[in-house]
């Protein structure tokens, strides 16, 4: 089957049928498969007719058979979004204080010192969901908190979920360890094992389960899982809980020693990816290091609680020791959960931005200081309390409408329905928005142009230098030159960019502005203002 006529110029997505290489080349479940469509009555009712499972958001997973007869139904309705082979996902398990959770195990000390006591916790504080293995809610230490809930049907068979929930929320009751935010709202959304594997999740598994965390109403998503194979379903999925202002934390990786891969979901824009350091503040030796991540956090020793009948430490006490970005991620989570309540001027992107920039900054290996961000550790190691004081005006502004990086989150296709113009004829508007080379490569704004009119567009420069384009609905992304009606690329970072885009029909029509960087700029940010008229 040829690729679908609307989504050719979308590499993000991917477009894989059983027998092509691509597939076969990943490690995936044997029987089914994963579909994606324009969310609506209409891709269910093709579904159906091909005994498709609905996983959420116009996600399928069907038979493996049954993968081709099913995409080239939705590709001839115009509604096919992606496919792909049902990927399995590797968890990274291992490679007043609570009585363990002092010296030498003291590791929430130093992302979260005593003096800052955390906000009290109410059922309206922000919902802190774990996507992981199954926790044991009778362990002691998470038995122990009122507001911790683990949804059924998923048999407890690794100690890993139970293992995050208690690093992200174990309450102080005078049991074992004590959380980053402890008593926090939190549930832990179980993974099923895929069969025939140790551990391993499959790609329809996770974007169903961060599905579930959305629905639960969480603020932050933990994702202490990954794999250098992206899954469609989880992203569109996250970039759906990232529209509604939810905050979604990854674990970068272990496997710097075996080739330093990029993970997913931590490597996708606007998830923030966190790596592990040691007790010394350096960069853990199994830490994934790239440009996706965003700040680091202890991730060597942690000792914290476990189910004590899978307990590997040799006494089946509950608690052990384990290695691992891992449990560096549910630290973060805690935090930015505990800064949205402490801090709730502030927008969520503000939020991860206030955390990232309150880092505190560390030596890199070879022992020299550089100070700022790096690609082993970010901007550096947890701080709660400098996030929790980080004052606003040294922060970037909020970045408005996200996620946009593209048309196919904007135009309707992922979503189900159109953005909502930024403007619609009549009076003009202005904005301010930000673009990241990696966390937010593009951004993309529709706009409704009436009947016979024009609308004049212009982008001025804030900080690095910014180009724009314009296309019409019969684009297919940001890349594609045939739908692409007005281009400005002045380079200079004081050189503002115009275009006047007129519509000569007899009825009204939606356009979409594309802002992209431009330039060699060695800053990954810009910002800008955006004005139509």
């Amino acid at each position: 089957m040829s690729a679908p006529a609307a989504h050719a110029a979308l590499p993000e997505l991917p477009n894989q049928l059983p027998g092509d290489v691509t597939a076969s080349s990943v490690r995936s479940d044997p029987d089914t498969w994963l579909v994606g469509a324009t969310p609506g009555a209409a891709s269910a009712k093709i579904a159906e007719r091909f005994g498709a499972r609905h996983s959420g958001l116009g996600n399928y997973v069907v038979e493996r058979s049954q993968a081709k007869a099913l995409a080239a139904a939705l590709e001839k309705a115009g509604l096919l979004l992606y496919a792909q082979a049902n990927t399995i996902l590797d968890t990274k398990q291992s490679v007043p204080d609570d009585p363990l959770s002092t010296p030498p195990n003291a590791w929430r000390a130093k992302v979260a010192p005593p003096s800052f006591v955390p906000p009290v916790v109410a059922p309206t504080s922000p919902l802190v969901a774990l996507v992981d293995a199954a926790a044991d809610p009778s362990h002691p230490d998470l038995a122990g908190n009122p507001n911790f809930s683990a949804l059924p049907g998923v048999p407890i068979t690794s100690s890993h979920g139970t293992a995050t929930a208690a690093v992200a929320s174990a309450p102080q009751n005078n049991v074992g360890i004590l959380g980053v935010w402890p008593g926090a709202r939190a549930v832990n959304v179980p993974l099923p094992v895929a069969a025939g594997t140790e551990g391993g999740i499959t790609c329809a598994s996770s974007g169903e389960a961060i599905g579930k965390a959305i629905q639960a109403g969480a603020a932050v998503i933990n994702m202490s899982y990954g794999s250098p194979s992206r899954c469609a379903a989880e992203w569109v999925q996250l970039y759906f809980g990232i529209a509604k202002g939810i905050i979604p934390v990854a674990a970068a990786g272990n496997e710097f020693q075996e080739g330093n891969p990029l993970e997913f979901p931590a490597s996708l824009p606007h998830v923030v990816t966190v790596a592990a350091t040691t007790p010394d503040d350096r960069s853990a030796i199994f830490s994934n290091a790239n440009t996706a991540v965003d700040l680091s956090a202890p991730g060597v020793g942690i000792l914290t609680a476990v189910p004590p009948s899978l307990d590997g430490d040799g006494v089946q006490d509950g608690y052990q020791a384990m290695d691992g970005t891992s449990f560096s991620a549910p630290m973060v989570s805690a935090a930015m959960a505990w800064v949205r309540a402490a801090r709730p001027d502030l927008s969520p992107d503000r939020v991860v931005e206030a955390v990232k920039r309150s880092a505190t900054d560390v030596v890199a290996p070879d022992g020299v200081n550089r100070p700022g961000w790096d690609p082993l550790t970010g901007f550096g190691v947890l701080n709660v309390g400098g996030a929790l004081t980080k004052p606003a005006e040294q922060l970037p502004i909020q970045d408005p409408v996200e996620p946009n990086d593209n048309l196919v989150w904007v135009d309707g296709t992922a979503f189900g329905k159109p953005a909502t113009p930024i403007w619609s004829g009549g009076k003009g508007v202005e904005l301010s928005a930000l673009l990241d080379k990696t966390e937010d490569p593009v951004d993309v704004y529709r706009i409704v142009i009436p009947a016979r009119e024009s609308a004049r567009i212009t982008v001025l420069p804030r900080f690095g230098d910014p180009a724009l384009e314009v296309f019409t609905t019969d684009a297919i992304s940001v890349n594609d030159v045939d739908g692409r009606v007005a281009r400005s690329r002045n380079s200079g970072t004081k050189k503002a960019e115009r275009v006047t885009v007129r519509n000569r029909g007899s009825k009204k029509r939606s356009y979409f502005i594309a802002i992209k960087p431009q330039g060699s700029s060695r800053y990954q940010e810009r910002q800008y203002s955006l004005r139509v008229r």
